[in-house]
């Protein structure tokens, strides 16, 4: 019931007698029935049941004021009944007085443990004071954390990170800014390292630009952790790693534009403004290095507890020297994750159309590429196209088989592409594919990701 959906009725006589009518009428939501019941027993006897089930019409009505004055007769007759507690909870938190409102569920709560209206207006209001712990500490924290990147982290910012530390960032950490925020304290081993590389323009820009997903799907390997994530793209997933808990991360690729603030926005799908340069975050954040440059091309000489490469496999020309190399860089127990976009599957090509709803049959590039004609295309593409100097060809089986040589695999999924586009995978589309790859198999056609998580093998000799 929507609040102004009751209205005012003429008092009726009655007796205490009619009060099963009345709660039948509210059960069949008859509300202008109800009332007409409930107003007369309520003025006869203030201090009645008749008062708690017009306090309850008066609450859903939006009159907190005359609800709250029906209860308050109601609990000179039953003090410590529940529902009543329960509902007088509600008006207060209603205002506002979050306080009071939870000390009254608590007491609602202690007569009834299971009483669903108290545990409903608990759980309220505890996402109603954490919001308000949360947005005070934030205060504090975005007012006082440049100074605090100076001269060291004081009490009270230490206060506020802790309470944000105690808070639950719930499971949308990566789609909120706030919840991001808490999270990066909450995942953080050490406050004081973390005051040290907060900055809240990144957290919310790594939810707008959507760097946090990929770092939370694979927390459990990089948390508290040293992290090397190769391919990273303009510099912005750094932030995202930490927020999932990383120690410290390192971002290498050899396109990073270190003064551009320009970047990659995946929900977007478009190159937007970060609003910081990479080289800017590097000098000012000390958990996060951005490097320009490739791995082949340079000496790194730390070790690291996680390895990131996040569809960045199909474009390593040079993919065994580079998986050689990334199996040095590993710590004991180290991780080497990735995920690799199929070259074979529907969209292999890394251009447009992108998903089979995307296809124009009037654009000549479309037509090139679509329903696997890119396979066949790069046999005979020039050797400058991008599908020959950005993109391995690396089928299933080989990047598998390079993976093995080095690391010892403990989650290998492929993952399809979606119905409507399997859908296309006729016969005769299979047919052309085979004049062109004979030994190919429809698994390689129909995954589009592989997930892999492996482990470095262990040394010999």
């Amino acid at each position: 019931m929507q609040s102004g959906t009751i209205h005012p009725a003429q008092p009726a006589n009655g007796s205490q007698a009619d009060l099963p009518r009345a709660i039948g009428a509210m059960q069949r939501q008859e509300w202008e029935e109800a009332r007409r019941i409930l107003v007369p027993l309520a003025a006869q006897k203030p201090k009645s049941v008749a008062s708690f089930h017009l306090a309850r019409l008066e609450l859903e009505a939006g009159d907190t004021a005359a609800a709250e004055t029906h209860l308050n007769a109601f609990l000179e007759f039953r003090p410590r009944h529940p529902g009543a507690l329960a509902l007088k909870a509600r008006v207060a938190l209603i205002r506002g007085e979050l306080e009071l409102a939870s000390e009254l569920a608590d007491e609602a709560l202690e007569q009834d443990p299971k009483n669903f209206g108290a545990l409903s207006i608990r759980s309220q209001i505890d996402d109603a004071l954490n919001t308000k712990a949360a947005a005070q500490a934030l205060e504090t924290l975005n007012s006082g954390y440049l100074k605090a990147r100076q001269d060291g982290p004081d009490s009270k910012l230490l206060a506020a990170a802790a309470t944000l530390a105690e808070l639950d960032p719930g499971n949308r950490w990566n789609d909120d800014s706030t919840a991001a925020a808490i999270a990066y304290f909450k995942h953080a081993d050490d406050l004081q390292a973390a005051l040290r590389n907060y900055d809240p323009h990144l957290i919310s820009a790594s939810v707008e630009f959507d760097y946090i997903t990929w770092p939370k799907r694979i927390q459990p390997h990089i948390r508290g952790g040293a992290v090397l994530d190769v391919g990273c793209g303009f510099g912005g997933y750094g932030m995202g790693f930490l927020i999932a808990g990383a120690k410290s991360y390192t971002g290498l690729d050899p396109v990073m534009q270190l003064d551009s603030t320009k970047a990659r926005n995946k929900r977007t799908r478009s190159v937007a403004n970060l609003g910081v340069t990479p080289r800017e975050i590097s000098a000012s954040l000390p958990a996060i290095n951005l490097i320009q440059g490739k791995l082949e091309d340079l000496h790194i000489d730390s070790t690291f507890h996680a390895i990131s490469l996040h569809n960045v496999t199909e474009h390593l020309i040079q993919l065994e020297e580079v998986f050689k190399e990334l199996a040095t860089l590993c710590k004991k127990d180290a991780k080497l994750i990735y995920t690799h976009h199929n070259y074979y599957c529907w969209n292999g090509h890394h251009g447009n159309p992108a998903w089979p709803e995307q296809l124009d049959t009037d654009n000549p590039e479309h037509l090139r590429l679509y329903d696997w004609n890119h396979i066949e295309f790069a046999v005979n593409a020039p050797e400058d196209d991008y599908v020959r100097t950005h993109l391995n060809r690396v089928r299933l089986d080989e990047i598998r088989s390079v993976t093995e040589k080095y690391f010892d695999i403990e989650t290998w999924q492929e993952i399809p592409s979606s119905p409507s586009t399997l859908s296309r995978l006729t016969p005769e589309v299979l047919g052309r594919i085979r004049k062109t790859i004979p030994d190919i198999e429809e698994r390689e056609l129909t995954t589009n990701l592989v997930f892999c998580v492996a482990a470095p093998k262990p040394p010999t000799g």
